[in-house]
């Protein structure tokens, strides 16, 4: 698991890529979860199967965006389009700063 969101219950898995139709086809199998001696019930569905995490990450934003913008359509009341308005302005993917040292080095000196 790379990444998991409760609240959107959205889980990005990562796996070989000779294994991941053998992964796709499980997973309609799974149930139930199992943490600290609970159960919880689920429902796992392959929403896209992308080749680097970062394509995948690309995928969740413009999903997450036109669920959103299904919530703005359903919106009742002027507060619940604003809190909605503003979830669909901050979907966006930033810039992890490297740490991998691949940067261009200036031969050592300071």
């Amino acid at each position: 698991v790379k990444y998991l969101n409760a609240y959107t219950g959205t889980v990005l898995l990562r796996c070989r890529k000779d294994s991941y139709r053998l992964l796709c086809s499980a997973l309609p199998f799974v149930r139930q979860l199992e943490s600290r001696n609970q159960r919880y019930p689920c429902l796992l569905n392959t929403l896209h199967v992308g080749g680097t995490i970062r394509t995948c990450q690309k995928f969740l934003i413009q999903y997450n965006r036109r669920q959103l913008l299904m919530l703005l359509q359903n919106c009742t009341n002027e507060e619940e389009r604003r809190c909605v308005q503003k979830s669909l302005l901050s979907c966006s993917l930033t810039e992890e700063p490297s740490l991998s040292g691949d940067e261009e080095d200036d031969g050592g000196t300071e």
